[in-house]
Parts: structure tokens; C-alpha cells; sequence
């Protein structure tokens, strides 16, 4: 079986560890076949330069999910995989979560009997768990079932898709700075003020009704409202202000950073806009000394699929 995992924007300004959205053109495939022997073996992994793969079966998100799936169905045989990143790790987009699901996903479509999406979301939490180090689904979920999906911080089991009428175009930058998930939550405070608290709630209410609605200029005002976490994380992100207030100058809808950076994407009218504003975003980031790539992709709202 050969099995594409998309990508993902997580928190999307106020949604911390809640809210993540599926992208297009950006992920990870895993080839997978069966063996004989029980368990699941990593015989080759390859990515981006500069990429750090786990080729232990034990810390590899992809081997990880695709075992649990094994288990969870009883099976006597053993997986094959080989794993190919398009993702770098600690860019963002949901690298770990992208490897995880096509790993569930391509064990899954090998079962004698497959199973549906929603009955994997165990499995692909226990893949981003060893990556991450906690259960968290802003990345998982939306790379597993597509589209925006809403999602308990507390319980990532318990989630909601939210229906995106007409999504919007969208400009990604991802600067040459390397994150790692577990530092830049590390970094957060663990004290918030009640009103700061209080605003990140309102924040994000509004953000997902404007999703609802498809009032994209709502959306990216909310999306650019959290007091909580952004503004911490920023800090890890040289060129992050001047590529804001670029893509705001040129009309996006709103700009901020995806997941714990370095990733930052902005909203736009259509394609051809998206194009004007991811221009401007990388100037603004080169311009403050960093080397960046750009992308313009779109909502998927397929999630992890067979090729």
C-alpha cells in the first residue's frame, strides 16, 4: 500500500492544542507491505536535507501508529514500511502527525478487514504521542479525517469537523529556523491572567463561528488575537513581525504562525492573491536575514488517502 499524509496549520492564533486544518500539496508517504514476522519494521527512511528521521520502530511516529492499528485489530502478521518525509521536522505543519497517519492508514488498508477513519484515532494519537510527548490531536486529527477539525485539549478523543463553506486560499512561509515541539511548549508560561484568559475563550468562539460562516475577514482578525501562547513563541521567530505586517499590507485576511513555528501562513482572497501575498511574506522574511521557501496551498478536506 502506498499512503499520502497531508500536512496541517495547528492553533491558528487562539486554538491552542484545539484547532488544526488540513492542507494541500505538503505531507509525508509511507509504502507498507506485509511480513511474516510479527511487529513492524522501518527498512528505509529518507527526507528533506538536514531532516531527523527515528529509524527505531519505537520512536518513529509512522511505526508506532501503524502498530497500534496491528494490535487493535488482533493481527498475527508483521508490517514492512518505508517511510518518505516531505515534512522537516520542527516546521510547524504537523511533520509527526503527517507520518503518523500514513502509517495507521496504510496498516489499516493491509488489514483483511479495514477499518473506518474514526475508529483509528486512538492509534494515530499514540503515533503524535511519542513525538510530541502528550496526546494531543490539533495535528493528527485534521491529517486523519481532513478539513478543520475542532478538538478536546483535555480529551483529543472527543472532536468535532467543522464545515468550511468556500475556504480561502492560502500563502505558507517556512522560514530556515528549527522549532522543536517539545522546547517551544516548554518555553510557555504555566500562570495566565483571568483576562487574558477570558479573551483567548471569546477569541477563539468567534474564530470558529467565523469559520462557520465563511467571514474570512472575521476569521483573520480572531486568528491573530491570542494573548496566550503566539506571543511567546514569536520570540523564536526573527522575521515573524516584518512578515505579518507584509502580508497585512498586501490585503491577507490575517497572518500568524502554525503550531510552534517557524511556519507562518496567511489568508487570502483567491490563488492569484495568495501568490502577491506569499511574495510579499518571503521579501519581508529574507529582508530580516532569513532564508525562507514559500508555498500556496489550499484547505484539503480529504485527510490521509491511498495514492
Amino acid at each position: 500500500m502506498r499512503v499520502w499524509g497531508p500536512g496541517s496549520l495547528s492553533n491558528l492564533g487562539p486554538g491552542f492544542d484545539a484547532l488544526g486544518l488540513c492542507i494541500q500539496h505538503l505531507g509525508d508517504r509511507v509504502e507498507a507491505w506485509r511480513i511474516e514476522t510479527p511487529g513492524v519494521r522501518l527498512v528505509e527512511t529518507n527526507g528533506p536535507p538536514g531532516s531527523t528521521i527515528p529509524s527505531d520502530p519505537a520512536t518513529n511516529t509512522a511505526a508506532v501508529a501503524a502498530a497500534a492499528v496491528l494490535r487493535q485489530a488482533g493481527a498475527s502478521y508483521g508490517l514492512a514500511l518505508r517511510l518518505h518525509k516531505g515534512l522537516p521536522s520542527g516546521s510547524g505543519l504537523g511533520g509527526s502527525a503527517a507520518s503518523a497517519v500514513a502509517g495507521a492508514w496504510a496498516a489499516n488498508l493491509l488489514l483483511d478487514q479495514p477499518l473506518p477513519k474514526e475508529a483509528l484515532v486512538e492509534a494515530v494519537l499514540e503515533g503524535e504521542a511519542v513525538a510530541s510527548g502528550s496526546r494531543h490531536g490539533d495535528n493528527v486529527l485534521p491529517a486523519l479525517f481532513g478539513g478543520l477539525v475542532l478538538v478536546s485539549a483535555s480529551d483529543p478523543t472527543c472532536y468535532r469537523r467543522i464545515p468550511l463553506p468556500a475556504p480561502p486560499a492560502i500563502a505558507l512561509i517556512l522560514p530556515r529556523v528549527e522549532i522543536l515541539t517539545r522546547s517551544a511548549r516548554d518555553m510557555l508560561p504555566r500562570r495566565v491572567s483571568l483576562r487574558d484568559a477570558v479573551h483567548n475563550a471569546s477569541a477563539l468562539a468567534f474564530l470558529i463561528d467565523a469559520f462557520r460562516a465563511g467571514d474570512w475577514e472575521t476569521v483573520g482578525r480572531w486568528m491573530m488575537a491570542d494573548r496566550l501562547v503566539e506571543p511567546v513563541r514569536a520570540a523564536l521567530v526573527p522575521c515573524y513581525e516584518a512578515v505579518r505586517q507584509a502580508a497585512l499590507a498586501i490585503g491577507a485576511f490575517g497572518c500568524a504562525l502554525t503550531g510552534s513555528g517557524p511556519a507562518m501562513f496567511a489568508l487570502a482572497r483567491d490563488a492569484t492573491h495568495a501568490q502577491q501575498v506569499l511574495a510579499a511574506m518571503c521579501e519581508a522574511c529574507q529582508e530580516s536575514g532569513v532564508a525562507v521557501k514559500g508555498y500556496v496551498t489550499a484547505v484539503d478536506l480529504e485527510g490521509v488517502r491511498q495514492l
